[in-house]
């Protein structure tokens, strides 16, 4: 593992059980229409899926665009772009969404070509916030909305972990994220890349069923592989999440920071 690029490397190499784990992480939820209503989707509408990853998202977005818009999804991995195509198709929007793949910070499409463009989870890892920003108001058409959902780590609750191991299982796990405090930093990034009218929104909810457990269990492996946390530290606390979950007192809160601006 290179310490310096593995917060990007992780996405272009992935295993086949991290893929699976991304499957649940991804999978759009009614409970998340909340995270969309900023960004104003109506039919007709061309709508860029920023690191669309296996799909979930882009699969909602071409419902909330149709009949007649069109869904661009982009990522880096192609393993991810499979999945989503073949998501798109057991949804039956296969004929709505356009797969593109991109090799680096560029997006692969033209100028002033979006109405919308919807980037999730994704500028936490980017290598250069300004640049990919840059970017989305060159896709954009004048007047086009980016509306971009992140999280902020330090801002992560975890029970049963508690404050301090959660504290310590982060710093092992820092080599995977090039800009962990994305979330308070996004509305001062847009507007220094230019939008007009950014608007910011904080969104916190509760989740007791385990649906975002993931996002730990991947944090663990991201540990596991940096060997900045002792095995046994990490055995442990694999054993402590997996016993909330089987006797419900898992908990997860990782609030979304929802900024939109005007191209």
């Amino acid at each position: 593992m290179n310490p310096d690029t593995y917060y990007r490397d992780h996405w272009v190499e992935i295993d086949p059980e991290r893929l699976d784990a991304y499957e649940q992480m991804f999978e759009w939820r009614p409970q998340n229409a909340p995270l969309l209503e900023p960004a104003e989707l109506a039919t007709g509408q061309v709508v860029v899926d920023y690191g669309c990853g296996p799909g979930g998202l882009a699969v909602e977005l071409a419902r909330r665009v149709a009949p007649t818009g069109q869904v661009h999804g982009v990522d880096l991995n192609p393993l991810f772009l499979e999945r989503a195509a073949a998501r798109a198709r057991r949804e039956g929007v296969e004929s709505r969404i356009s797969w593109h793949r991109t090799a680096g910070d560029k997006l692969p499409l033209d100028s002033a070509f979006a109405d919308r463009l919807v980037c999730k989870n994704v500028m936490e890892y980017v290598p250069d916030v300004g640049a990919t920003l840059g970017e989305f108001r060159r896709v954009l058409k004048p007047g086009g909305l980016a509306h971009v959902i992140d999280s902020d780590w330090g801002l992560l609750a975890v029970e049963p972990i508690g404050a301090e191991r959660m504290a310590e299982l982060f710093a092992a796990a820092a080599p995977a994220y090039r800009t962990p405090l994305i979330g308070r930093k996004l509305r001062g990034a847009m507007l220094a890349a230019g939008f007009r009218d950014v608007k910011l929104k904080v969104l916190a909810t509760a989740d007791t069923k385990g649906f975002t457990a993931p996002i730990v269990f991947n944090m663990l492996g991201y540990a596991r592989e940096s060997g900045r946390l002792s095995e046994k530290t990490r055995e442990g606390l694999v054993r402590d999440l997996k016993q909330s979950l089987a006797d419900g007192t898992f908990l997860l809160i990782l609030p979304q920071f929802l900024v939109t601006g005007s191209a």
